[in-house]
């Protein structure tokens, strides 16, 4: 699938879905994690987040963006690093591989990641950015075209340069923000007004994902797609 680097912070992407780095309690946690609650409504995705209750490591479930310009927030729980003997490459990929997987079965075509597990996880940076490349690479789906990896800061765009990659630069002017709020405040008040029918909609949607990625058979496809992209990594590092 075709994908693009972007720095700028991922709270002001425009897309129909937005990856969330979460925890197993789909808890609100540090960084890009912290920034979306906030972005999107600390209270009501906290919410959401307690009404779903848990999700494995390596796996995604989605909830509604709320006040971001966006859809939906997939929450995909990223692995941390111990020594590189618990699968934590495997299990990096599968997150990005459920995500992706998860955005497709709610109609989404565009969908937005962080550099997962390039921060506090501890990975290497080089093979997190080469099992992201990958993951996203191989992925084929029905609704899903689009994917944007987003980089916050001048360091992980510096090395992602080095790298190789050309990055898009989104400035940050005020204009811009002004605009994107405005569009915000429309779309807030087009959700309190259908709050009803969104959240049956999307609750349909839900049960549809999490039956698809509860499914055995299904997990294993995503964890031997996932182990041949992480030899692939390998063998290119």
């Amino acid at each position: 699938m075709q994908f693009d680097f972007v720095k700028t912070d991922i709270v002001n992407m425009t897309s129909d879905a937005i990856v969330l780095p979460a925890n197993t309690g789909l808890k609100e946690g540090s960084g890009a994690s912290a920034a979306i609650f906030k972005a999107a409504g600390r209270k009501r995705l906290t919410t959401a987040c307690r009404k779903i209750g848990n999700c494995e490591v390596g796996s995604a479930v989605p909830t509604l963006a709320y006040d971001l310009d966006a859809k939906y927030i997939i929450h995909a729980v990223v692995p941390k690093w111990i020594d590189g003997s618990h699968n934590e490459y495997g299990l990096l990929s599968s997150a990005y591989l459920s995500s992706l997987r998860a955005a497709d079965l709610m109609g989404c075509s565009t969908i937005a990641f962080p550099l997962l597990a390039s921060g506090n996880n501890g990975f290497d940076r080089e093979l997190a950015l080469e099992i992201a490349i990958k993951s996203i690479e191989s992925f084929e789906g029905t609704n899903l075209k689009k994917a944007v990896i987003v980089l916050f800061g001048e360091k992980v765009t510096s090395f992602v340069r080095t790298q190789g990659y050309e990055v898009i630069e989104i400035p940050e002017d005020l204009k811009k923000e002004e605009k994107k709020q405005a569009r915000r405040d429309k779309i807030r008040k087009i959700f309190d007004s259908s709050a009803a029918i969104a959240e049956e909609v999307f609750d349909q949607q839900l049960q549809n994902v999490q039956r698809f990625l509860d499914d055995p058979e299904n997990r294993k496809k995503i964890v031997a797609l996932a182990t041949r992209i992480v030899n692939k990594a390998l063998e290119s590092i």
